[in-house]
């Protein structure tokens, strides 16, 4: 199989370099000549770049396979003129941050043109490209077979496991990925929050908050997210100040956060946590609008770290905002007719990617003990970990709430949680309300006869 890539920037070119690694030769194209300039002076061996699509698919004998490293608002028109140059059987792979339903629309409008089109989710970033990513396919079964060895060759390993999968059907390999980045909203919100917290509640300077993170990272709730947060709290400038106070607050985003929401609505799915990173993100443009909120009576006074479980916080922080968006993926077999395979999302995430770390590899383990993924299958999964209802999570929330820390993720976690694990009588409140302002019918929650209030009773 002939490999094409289209798409040098910092993650074409670092899969390219991955590719070639593997003893791989790369043709590629790519438009921007700034970019073109730059890796010209890097004379990568094994790459060769064409001044047109035309040139590279003519240079390209068959079988061949297109890999696109472009924007997402940028793969419609490059497969338009991809159409012009290709043969039957020949193969378009995006592999870029997608929405699954306009992969799905890809694959039926190639098919018509005897094209295979397979939807790749990629996660590691640059670094990840190049020395072994996290790889999410969907597609058709005879195109994967035709270049599996290529993608698998390529992937991250971690204990003899390859953290790449094939999930079938079109549309597939990008939910995946999707829903692999809202998980990654929300960890690195949660993440944010506590380091937020530790520094104006239990006023630990830059350094010491790496060492209490640091801790956590010889544990198994210890993850990839977690390493860099510990790694980037302290670190310097070359004029010795800290990054983090040099660093603008508006935080950036590129859409994948609210297809997850999007999705995770559309297939009626809860993702609280998720959906507040998000929101949060959109929030920031707001960041210390204002400093007119009151001095807390709390805050002079310093909480000591032994106060709370800082593994105990992360990991239940974790596990819930994992658990909400591997929810959708479950909700998918049912409602798009996909067949993912629990465990299967588990393995591609092993390694590799964003959502990597000792705190997966215990889910995962769980999940090979139960074979079940449902709301048993979570409450056990903290109740192993955490004891005593949650203190410390408790705690360390009242305590950021005190001393006017925002805490959107980890509250919605524990909402989350207690939602569904306590007894409460919210949503027979809001059914009595919605009965009563719009005639809603009602049911006994026993017998599942109707209920006629007297204000039914017009």
């Amino acid at each position: 199989m002939n490999i094409g890539l289209v798409g040098l920037g910092s993650m074409g070119l670092n899969l390219a370099k991955n590719l070639i690694s593997k003893g791989f030769i790369v043709n590629a194209f790519e438009k921007n000549k700034r970019i073109i300039d730059d890796i010209s002076l890097q004379n990568i061996s094994g790459l060769k770049i064409y001044n047109s699509l035309n040139q590279l698919c003519e240079n390209l004998s068959g079988p061949k396979i297109i890999m696109l490293s472009l924007p997402a608002n940028k793969i419609d028109e490059c497969i338009e003129e991809l159409i012009k140059y290709l043969n039957p059987d020949d193969i378009i792979a995006d592999l870029g941050n997608s929405l699954y339903l306009k992969s799905i629309d890809r694959h039926y409008y190639l098919s018509k043109h005897k094209i295979d089109f397979l939807g790749i989710g990629v996660s590691g970033g640059p670094r990840g490209a190049k020395f072994g990513p996290a790889i999410m396919v969907g597609g058709t079964q005879k195109a994967w077979n035709k270049v599996e060895n290529i993608f698998n060759s390529i992937a991250a390993k971690k204990d003899n496991v390859t953290a790449c999968c094939y999930f079938g059907s079109s549309g597939s390999g990008h939910l995946v990925k999707l829903i692999h980045n809202g998980i990654e909203y929300a960890l690195m919100e949660a993440l944010a929050e506590i380091t937020n917290t530790l520094m104006y509640a239990f006023k630990l300077n830059q350094d010491d908050q790496s060492k209490q993170l640091n801790k956590v990272i010889s544990t198994s709730s210890s993850s990839f997210l977690l390493e860099i947060t510990s790694k980037i709290l302290n670190a310097k400038s070359d004029d010795n100040q800290y990054f983090i106070n040099q660093v603008d607050n508006k935080i950036d985003q590129n859409g994948t956060g609210k297809w997850t929401v999007n999705t995770a609505l559309d297939f009626g799915v809860s993702i609280p946590s998720i959906y507040a990173a998000v929101s949060n993100r959109s929030s920031s443009i707001n960041f210390n609008y204002s400093t007119k909120t009151e001095q807390s009576i709390e805050n002079n006074k310093i909480f000591e770290i032994n106060e709370v479980n800082l593994e105990e916080i992360i990991f239940f922080n974790f596990v819930c905002s994992l658990y909400q968006g591997v929810s959708v993926i479950f909700a998918s077999n049912q409602l798009e007719n996909f067949n993912f395979n629990i465990k299967e999302i588990f393995k591609a995430w092993s390694s590799g990617c964003i959502l990597q770390g000792e705190y997966l590899d215990q889910v995962s383990k769980e999940y090979d003990l139960t074979g079940n993924f449902n709301l048993e299958f979570l409450y056990n999964l903290i109740n192993k970990k955490i004891h005593n209802n949650l203190l410390s999570i408790r705690n360390f929330i009242s305590i950021a709430t005190k001393t006017g820390n925002p805490i959107p993720v980890l509250s919605a976690n524990l909402s989350y949680y207690d939602s569904i694990f306590s007894n409460h009588k919210i949503g027979e409140t809001i059914q009595l309300q919605r009965s009563f302002f719009g005639l809603h019918p009602l049911k006994d929650k026993r017998t599942k006869k109707d209920i006629k209030p007297y204000w039914t009773k017009l």
